[in-house]
Parts: structure tokens; sequence; C-alpha cells
């Protein structure tokens, strides 16, 4: 790990960790989807904007807000954003349905659920109503949208919990394995590090964003500074 990357290691929040690194690099692209891209310093600024978006919808620290969106920027945004206010998220796979989904949002006891509207085939805002989520809102081409102004100051620490992941529930209901900030950045800088990454390198996120391994993948870019492409879902080409 290099001296910048093992400096930026040392965030106690993922906020903290964006922050750092769009003072660093503000003009590098962090995130890239087909014709768009976005870089490090607008990574901070959007995710502001839509932190403030979720505080005049009433989301606080310590709100809990359930998400099941595909792998795009927007999604990214969102995520960020609840990690600016100190929210507690839970990301749930987007391929997941009524059985794995009302049981996450359940366990959880999720105030607010983000979904995607009809995606690939499938009504994701009928499914959260059917579930009786709270709350319910879309968050695929548009996302809440508002003046950090309005904002609290950004979390101190990086040792509550505030990440609720699902297991797959192969053959019992899903367990819901809880993180922190800090255990993700942990595990990003792990895996940045065997991985012998550098700011030259291009990454892509070829999986749900809402499996581990997107904020794990999200943090080597920030410690190193190099963008990834993201695919919305994997597809082979026609043989």
């Amino acid at each position: 790990m290099n001296d910048t990357a093992h400096a930026l290691s040392s965030a106690r929040t993922l906020w903290e960790l964006v922050d750092r690194r769009a003072r660093l690099t503000p003009g590098l692209p962090v995130l890239l989807q087909g014709d768009r891209s976005l870089t490090f310093g607008a990574l901070r600024d959007r995710a502001e904007r839509v932190a403030a978006g979720l505080y005049e919808r009433g989301v606080r620290p310590g709100t809990v807000v359930a998400w099941q969106l595909p792998t795009r920027i927007e999604t990214a945004l969102l995520s960020f954003a609840l990690a600016r206010l100190g929210a507690v998220q839970s990301p749930v796979i987007p391929f997941y349905r009524d059985r794995e989904v009302g049981f996450a949002l359940r366990e959880s006891k999720a105030e607010y659920f983000a979904v995607p509207g009809g995606w690939r085939g499938f009504d994701h805002t009928a499914m959260a109503h059917r579930l009786g989520a709270k709350n319910v809102f879309e968050a695929y081409d548009e996302l809440p949208d508002g003046d950090p102004a309005v904002l609290p100051a950004p979390p101190s620490e990086g040792t509550s919990v505030r990440w609720i992941y699902w297991t797959s529930g192969t053959t019992s209901d899903p367990k819901g394995v809880l993180h922190t900030d800090r255990s993700l950045i942990a595990g990003g800088s792990c895996l940045a590090h065997a991985l012998h990454l550098s700011a030259d390198d291009v990454g892509s996120m070829a999986f749900p964003y809402a499996h581990i391994a997107g904020p794990d993948y999200t943090v080597m870019l920030l410690l190193y500074g190099f963008p990834a492409v993201l695919f919305e879902h994997f597809a082979l080409p026609d043989a």
C-alpha cells in the first residue's frame, strides 16, 4: 500500500474517506457507466445533495434505510448519501423476491425502502407495497435532492453498526451480518493490498453493488484513486 493509500485508510468513517479523496483528486473519475462518468469530487458533492434530500424526507442519523437497487452510479450516490447522514443501511440483492425481501425488511425494522421501480421485467415498487414496506421511494434515474446547508455534522466515529448485509437464505432464512464503517474500510484495504493495485488501474463491478463487495470495492477506488466500470447486470455476449 502506498503512502497516500495508507494515510487514507486511517479514515474513521466512509464519509471521511470520500471527503479526503475528493480533496486530493477531485477531477479524476471514480465511476464509469456507459457514456456517463462521475468524478471523486462530484461523488462527494452530489452525495451531499442526495443526503440533504433524504434529510428533508425525515432520514436521520441511525434511521434504518433498506435499498434494493442494481449496480448503478445512482446506487453508489444513494449509499454514500446515507453514509454522510450516519443512517443504518440494509442493502438487499436486486434479484431477491418476496420471501427474502420481506424477511430483511422485518428483521432490520427498515423505516424507508428504496427500489428501482420496474426493473428487468419485475415490479419492485409493487412488491414493496405488497410487503407493507414503510416510506417506499424509487431511486433509479432520479434521487432525492436538497441543499446541504440543512445537514447535521457527518458521523465522527466508525465503530457504530451502520450496515446490515444479508446472507442468501439458501437453507433457511437469511442472516443479517452487522458491519461498521471501519470494518468495511478494513475489508477494502486488505483487498487492495492483496491485488497490488495502483492509480493506473481501471476496475470493474460486474456484481450486485448491494453485495458486501460493493463498498469493499469502492473503498479500493477511494484509497488508490482509480476508476471502475459499472455493469448493471452481468451478461455474456451472444454465442
